[in-house]
């Protein structure tokens, strides 16, 4: 589909340029180092670590993505802002298998699913909405997609619910759980102003990212700013740092 890109074209090498975009306004960075991590089949299970099969025409509500060798474990939860002394943060997509399965992603867990028209009602799992589900035809199995780009920020969990529309057959969904793990360095106003200002400006070559998905990106926190040692600003305060414009 046109637009759509794998999520492995997406994702930052050691030393690239970043902007992270949080509700309050941007932070920005380079990369330190990063780790590729896939799961890859894993099949949907519950909190018990039992296979979830979901019936013809049938809703299964929220579920973790839990390592299915110890359920206690949420595979794209990080604990701690820091590791080794760096912020970090995890950066991917999911592909999904079989076809006749959508999947809607909520993040953080428990809150409203992004992604829809602004102008039509809230998305329903349990009634198998088309409106930007994630399936098989915009994120295949063998090649996740940037369709639902997803950026993990720690002290957040991430879970999703899936709705079968195969009127006859059961399916339990499988998915490749494709993520980096970016271990980043931070810039700070007092320190790279300039550098800030460049990234802002787009004179220097950096991604942009979004904390979350979808149309709203998530907040910051206060945990976070303070272990992280940044506060976030508007790219037309940051522009203006260094004294350039």
């Amino acid at each position: 589909m046109a637009g759509i890109r794998p999520i492995t074209e997406k994702f930052l090498e050691n030393n690239y340029l970043f902007a992270l975009q949080f509700r309050e306004g941007f932070v920005f960075g380079r990369v330190i180092r990063r780790r590729i991590c896939q799961y890859k089949p894993w099949p949907l299970i519950d909190a018990t670590g039992a296979a979830v099969d979901i019936d013809p025409s049938s809703h299964q509500a929220e579920l973790r993505f839990r390592d299915p060798r110890n359920p206690s474990n949420d595979l794209l939860y990080l604990s701690s802002t820091t590791n080794a002394g760096l912020p970090w943060f995890f950066h991917g997509a999911f592909g999904l298998k079989p076809q006749q399965v959508n999947m809607y992603i909520r993040y953080p867990e428990g809150e409203t699913i992004p992604g829809k028209f602004p102008a039509v009602d809230p998305i329903r799992p349990m009634s198998g909405d088309d409106i930007s589900p994630l399936n098989s035809l915009v994120s295949p199995y063998e090649t996740p997609t940037d369709y639902h780009e997803v950026v993990i920020t720690p002290l957040q969990h991430i879970s999703a619910e899936y709705y079968n529309k195969d009127p006859e057959r059961t399916h339990q969904p499988v998915l490749n759980i494709l993520f980096c793990l970016y271990w980043v360095q931070l810039f700070r106003e007092t320190t790279h102003p300039e550098l800030i200002a460049g990234i802002a400006a787009r004179r220097y070559k950096a991604t942009f990212l979004t904390a979350g998905f979808g149309d709203c990106p998530e907040g910051i926190g206060a945990q976070m700013m303070e272990d992280w040692k940044v506060k976030p600003i508007l790219l037309d305060e940051a522009m203006t740092l260094g004294g350039r414009l």
